[in-house]
């Protein structure tokens, strides 16, 4: 598969984009800096849908060139940029990169029919990581059903994103997937 991933430059992206390279996948990284690895990147905004739909729709490597057979399409897209956490900037910058950036990446891969969106939410959406004071889920296990009712800008904008992915899934039939994922050290 040939796969659009945002973030790869950052903890989590870095061991996503191994282990998709590894099983055998063409990755390309979208980040606002290099990561290092061994895969093809492009540096740009996220924030800027132009750029997005852009890095979606444009020619990569020289080798593709060669082939004559016109710009390579995505098979999937998988979406972790994100600012990772609140208290690195303001709260509302957070809030606003964070769902700016998952909203262009969906639209422009909806649009530019990539059947696959796979983004990264947050285990905060449940209001209890960086909530003030000490809160407790209202069950154990938490799972999908626990309410999702944050107390910060960071889970707030990962609480938007699943219901914007949700809205795009319904409206175009897009297979969207968004994974809460924990922590990561």
């Amino acid at each position: 598969m040939r796969v659009l991933f945002t973030g790869g430059s950052g903890k989590a992206g870095k061991w996503a984009i191994r282990h998709l390279m590894d099983q055998g996948h063409h990755v390309v990284n979208v980040d606002q800096t290099p990561s290092d690895l061994d895969c093809s990147e492009l540096l740009i905004d996220l924030c800027d849908a132009g750029q997005v739909i852009g890095a979606m729709s444009q020619f990569v490597e020289f080798g593709e060139l060669d082939a004559g057979t016109g710009v390579p399409t995505y098979d999937a897209v998988v979406h972790f940029a994100a600012i990772p956490r609140v208290m690195i900037g303001t709260d509302g910058e957070c809030f606003r990169q964070n769902t700016l950036t998952t909203y262009n990446v969906i639209e422009a891969a909806t649009k530019l029919g990539i059947p696959k969106v796979i983004f990264a939410s947050s285990e905060t959406t449940y209001a209890i990581c960086f909530a003030d004071g000490d809160l407790k889920p209202d069950f154990v296990p938490i799972d999908e059903t626990h309410p999702t009712v944050p107390h910060d800008s960071y889970a707030m904008s990962k609480v938007c994103n699943e219901v914007t992915a949700r809205s795009f899934q319904v409206r175009t039939g897009a297979d969207i997937y968004g994974l809460r994922i924990n922590n990561v050290i």
